[in-house]
């Protein structure tokens, strides 16, 4: 069954590994000019983006094997 799913824990790893990095530009840029709550709400949405791409990118790798 799992194989048939066909789970690639490398996207996944992806995705976390671009989000970490994005926090930097996320404290740099958006704290400054909108503040701690704010840069929390961006850092939680690229979050959230990254984890909806990563699921789409894991379900298209599914439905054509």
């Amino acid at each position: 069954m799992f194989r048939r799913l066909g789970f690639h824990f490398d996207e996944m790893v992806l995705a976390l590994v671009v989000w970490l990095c994005s926090l930097p530009l996320v404290a740099f840029v958006v704290i400054p000019l909108f503040g701690l709550k704010v840069a929390g709400v961006v850092a939680v949405a690229l979050f959230f983006i990254a984890l909806v791409v990563c699921w789409g990118s894991c379900g298209w790798k599914a439905l054509k094997s």
